[in-house]
Parts: structure tokens; sequence; C-alpha cells
């Protein structure tokens, strides 16, 4: 760490030994102070009118989801940003995963030639967010117990297995650099950890009314500088901010992501974060994470207006040529996740193979899908332009 650097306006330097393997090292942690008042932002008019922009968009993004309900499910439209979610997230970390992998190995494809080895780490994210996804549903809060298990459905069967998984660490940690004391960032000792853990806690859980966007990205800032585990930080403090955006009702359904933002903006991101344990400049890291949520509400919103227009002119491709009835309901199977096969469609709708065979037919004649593989068996099927419009980067 550059310790001439921080100033202790939002921390303080805590010297202290420990060793690594057979070497003995003094050096110097990051222990964060509480956040600061609400009041204290009040008066940065830029950054309250970014607050009010942001709000703005979120509102029209919550306008475009209530009328889903009108033309089809609202699930088409969750489950796919999910995993987009769950691609950028990774790749922030250096997971190199594509939608299209992640598609394939929820389709069942097993092809070692399109299996790609990193998606374990991706399709443990969905299933870590849809666990504390449910958790919320059933009224319980933010809490260690759900954050610790989130966390261990993550690193499950992932090259992070080996690390300790469900718990915070039992030892310093360090961000960047070859060792603690090359290290760009050295979070708060492991004894630190589950103090500064439960005051976040109690501040996620505080019953605010106003600037909870501000304390969305407080949250975030606060989760990454303790960086209570070995491994998987990056990607539980991002998830920790969709949760609070649902716990605190700013969100009703789970399809605001940042991590597209935050990929765009590596450098950016990691900076601002820096800068805050540093300088105490609050307002700079938030402004960047306000301006984010305004880009993503807006252009999630753009997205999801192309995908009603592609959902209804495939709905009248269908009705146009009197397609059957499971026509229709395999196309919702298609906006959920674009490739897959008949015999897991099979078992989605409890339909048997002819009259699945010919709803597909249907979507083949109509061009809304196509053969991905040429397989005598278990052929997978695309629909290209679903595909195409949910790997958009509209940032």
């Amino acid at each position: 760490m550059d310790l001439p650097k921080f100033n202790a306006r939002a921390g303080k330097l805590v010297r202290r030994s420990a060793t690594f393997g057979r070497e003995f090292m003094e050096f110097d942690y990051f222990s964060p102070n509480e956040l600061p008042d609400m009041k204290d932002f009040c008066n940065d008019l830029s950054l309250i009118e970014l607050s009010n922009e942001a709000n703005r968009a979120i509102g029209e993004l919550h306008g475009l989801i209530n009328n889903i309900g009108m033309i089809g499910t609202l699930k088409l439209f969750v489950e796919p940003y999910l995993r987009k979610e769950a691609v950028d997230s990774s790749e922030i970390e250096g997971t190199k995963v594509s939608l299209t992998d992640v598609f394939l190995s929820e389709a069942g494809s097993k092809k070692p030639e399109i299996m790609n080895p990193n998606v374990k780490e991706v399709v443990n994210f969905v299933r870590a967010v849809d666990y504390a996804l449910m958790e919320l549903r059933t009224g319980k809060r933010i809490s260690k117990e759900m954050i610790n298990k989130l966390h261990q459905i993550l690193l499950e069967g992932t090259r992070g297995q080996d690390k300790r998984i469900g718990d915070y660490r039992k030892q310093q940690n360090w961000v960047e650099g070859n060792d603690v004391l090359d290290a760009r960032f050295v979070p708060p000792s492991e004894k630190e950890v589950e103090r500064l853990m439960q005051y976040l806690f109690d501040y996620v859980n505080k019953e605010d009314g106003y600037m909870r966007l501000i304390k969305a990205g407080l949250v975030h800032y606060y989760f990454e500088t303790i960086h209570p585990y070995e491994d998987g930080n990056g990607r539980v403090g991002r998830t920790l901010i969709l949760l609070y955006l649902l716990q605190t009702k700013i969100l009703n359904e789970p399809i605001l992501h940042l991590s597209p933002y935050f990929k765009r903006y590596k450098e950016t991101y990691f900076n601002l974060l820096m800068n805050v344990r540093e300088t105490g400049d609050y307002n700079r890291w938030i402004k960047f994470f306000l301006t984010g949520v305004t880009e993503v509400a807006t252009n999630t919103s753009n997205k999801v207006r192309k995908l009603v227009k592609l959902y209804d002119s495939y709905r009248k491709r269908l009705i146009d040529v009197k397609a059957t009835p499971i026509s229709l309901k395999l196309l919702d199977k298609f906006f959920e996740r674009p490739y897959s096969f008949i015999t897991l469609l099979q078992e989605q709708l409890k339909e048997d193979y002819p009259k699945t065979k010919r709803g597909l037919n249907y979507l083949m004649k109509c061009n809304i899908i196509k053969l991905h593989t040429q397989y005598k068996r278990n052929k997978i099927y695309l629909a290209p332009e679903i595909l195409k419009t949910l790997e958009e980067d509209l940032i």
C-alpha cells in the first residue's frame, strides 16, 4: 500500500506482524471507520441530482417490468439477465466464460468441444443468487448466515474450493501483489472481520426511508474493504448490492445488475474504492456508483423493449402460420434460455416427443430457432436473435 496517501478520514492503518509459510513479516493493514452520516451528502447538489436521476431511471424500468405481465411471464427476462450478471461479475475477477457457455451447460451439453471448464463458477454464481433471492422472498433479511451460505454455494466444486468456504477468513489476506508487503491493499486483520461484518449487517438492516441508493454504494464499498473471505469477495460484494436493493424495495424484481458497468470501467471502479480508503472521499465513489445505476437501468429498459418487441413479433409469426399451442410454450422456454434440446423441453413442459418435435418444427419454419449441432441424438437448438440481444452490452 502507498502508506503516505492514507489520511485517516476513512480509517486507520494498523501495524501488525504475521507468518506466511515460513516467512515472518511486519506490515500495515487498513481498519475502516464507521460509514458517514447520510446528512454529509446533502450539501453536494451534483450528487443529489445524480441520485434523483438514478431513481427516475429505476422508476422507468419498474414501469416497463410491471407491463410485461401483459405479454408473458417476467421470468422470460429475469432468468437470462441473472446469467448475464454471473458472466460479467466473474469476468471482472478474471474468469473467462461466455453467456453461450452458460446456456449450453444448462441445456445439458457435456460435449468436450463446447464445454468451458470455467463454466462451473458461473453456474454456481447463478445458484448462489437464486438461493439468496429465495431467502429474501420468505421474509429473511441479509445476515451472516445468508451471505456465508451464498459464499459456500458460489465456491463449491470450483478452483476456489481449497480455500475456506462458507465462513469468514481466519488469516490475513491482501489485494493484488505477490505478498502482503507488495500488496495494493491490505484489508483488516482476520481478528476484526467478525466485528466489522456485524456492523455492516446492522447498517444494512437499519430502516432508512431515504437516500437508499447512496447507502447501497456505501454498503458495497464497506464489504469490499473488509474483504471477509479468502476468495470470492468481489462476486459476493456485487451480489450484495442486488440483495440490498431488493430488501429495501428499491427493486421489485432482480433485473438491475451493475457488473456490466463495473466491467467496462474496471480500473476506475477499483481506483475509486481505493481512493475512499486513502482519502475518505466517499462522494467521488458514490457519484460513479449512481451514474452506473442510471446507465444500467436505462440500458436494461432499452434491452427489455427490444426483447418485448422480438417476443411479440415471434408470437405473431407462430399465430400467422397456425402453429400448435405447444409452439408458444416452447417460445417462452427459448426466451428463458436460448439453447435447448428436445428431451429437456419435454421434461420442462411434460409433453411427449412427437408433440414437442412438431412444436419445434414450427419454430424452425418461422426462423425463430435453428440447429446448433448436428449430432444424431440430443441435437441442440438455438434462438440466435434472442441470444444476440441478451449478449449485447448496451452500455
